[in-house]
């Protein structure tokens, strides 16, 4: 889907680069799982002021464990802020060159309801919990924390008939090439009349 979206660019006048990532999803992780500190300490008051306890009959298991976690973590607080600042320069420094960069928006088409790790499986760690949801935004989530503006364009379509996105990422303070762009794929490729093969709404 990004090969044929690249090249449905390159049709359009652009000019299409391959680069090497930026960042490495690793870091993300790390960073995740430091700020856990901060999930820790924000439902520790959250139960002060309620007057609940934290305990497994108030959480999930996954939530009680992700709690336990950042309670108990030897990273500080500031190492979570220090590696999304990292992350942040060195994006911010390979995408400034280019217009846009393009990217899958997931890694995988749509998985069936309950297909992603579940918040209430008891088997599950909090670092299991953690890497899981890295891996499937790993190509969005990493925008949340550099600050880049971006888009995703359902501009494919799987077999079965689920969209499949493609991620537009801009320059720092650049909405407005993002939206141009965005707007022509739109137009050279819409999507407004596709219709998966199951599907809810009006004829």
């Amino acid at each position: 889907a990004v090969e044929s979206t690249a090249a449905l660019l390159e049709e359009m006048g652009h000019n299409v680069t391959d680069i090497e990532p930026p960042y490495e999803p690793i870091e993300y992780l790390r960073s995740n799982l430091a700020k856990t500190f901060f999930f820790a300490t924000s439902l520790e008051e959250t139960a002060r002021t309620l007057g609940r306890p934290i305990n497994a009959d108030t959480l999930e298991p996954i939530n009680l464990k992700l709690y336990e976690y950042g309670r108990n973590s030897q990273r500080r607080p500031g190492d979570a802020e220090e590696g999304y600042r990292r992350m942040r320069r060195r994006v911010g420094e390979a995408i400034h060159a280019f217009d846009i960069l393009l990217t899958p928006t997931m890694p995988m088409v749509a998985l069936p309801h309950g297909g992603l790790n579940s918040t209430i499986n008891p088997t599950l760690s909090a670092e299991e919990f953690k890497a899981a949801d890295a891996a499937h935004i790993q190509y969005t989530g990493v925008f949340n924390v550099s600050g880049q503006p971006a888009v995703s364009l359902p501009l494919a379509q799987s077999a079965s008939g689920l969209p499949i996105g493609i991620q537009i990422v801009g320059r720092f303070g650049d909405e407005g090439t993002l939206v141009r762009i965005a707007r022509d794929l739109e137009e050279a490729r819409p999507w407004n009349k596709r219709r998966p093969k199951t599907w809810a709404g009006g004829k």
